[in-house]
């Protein structure tokens, strides 16, 4: 039987080990949560200080945990694009939902990207709200391409 037509016995290879799934858990859990975090501290939670309104501290804090579960993540996403994303391409398994997927942390690596590294307050503004609202979605895609039937896509 060619890869095309994989029956689903043959998805073995696509589940991850327990150890992985829940490194890939624990942190997609860690940068939502940490990027939301980020979100109502910047947004909400500002607190008035002597020259206006100021920061709030943990602000940072929630950023840079958001930081680091995010190196994390696109570690793992060459992990899963090694043993997981191609095969299942090729075997026809949930295409629509992984394909949105990888579109979506594509977006959320150039963007994250150019929020770090890129100087310009004009393009700043445009990605950042880019980069979260993507971020927000990213656990909804996230959930329906992990809770939909193991099928190959038509």
């Amino acid at each position: 039987m060619s890869e095309r037509t994989a029956t689903k016995g043959e998805r073995g290879p696509l589940r991850l080990t327990r150890n992985r799934r829940l490194t890939l858990y624990v942190t997609v859990a860690g940068v939502w949560i940490t990027g939301v975090l980020w979100l109502i501290y910047h947004y909400f939670l500002q607190t008035e200080g002597p020259f206006g309104f100021e920061n709030n501290p943990l602000e940072k804090t929630w950023l840079q945990f958001h930081a680091a579960f995010s190196f994390v993540a696109i570690g793992l996403f060459g992990m899963l694009w090694a043993i997981h994303i191609v095969r299942g391409w090729n075997m026809n398994w949930r295409r629509w939902s992984g394909g949105t997927m990888v579109a979506v942390m594509v977006v959320l690596v150039v963007s994250g990207y150019a929020l770090y590294y890129v100087e310009s307050q004009e393009l700043d503004d445009i990605t950042s709200v880019i980069h979260w609202s993507v971020g927000l979605a990213a656990l909804v895609v996230f959930l329906i391409h992990w809770l939909s039937k193991s099928r190959p896509s038509t």
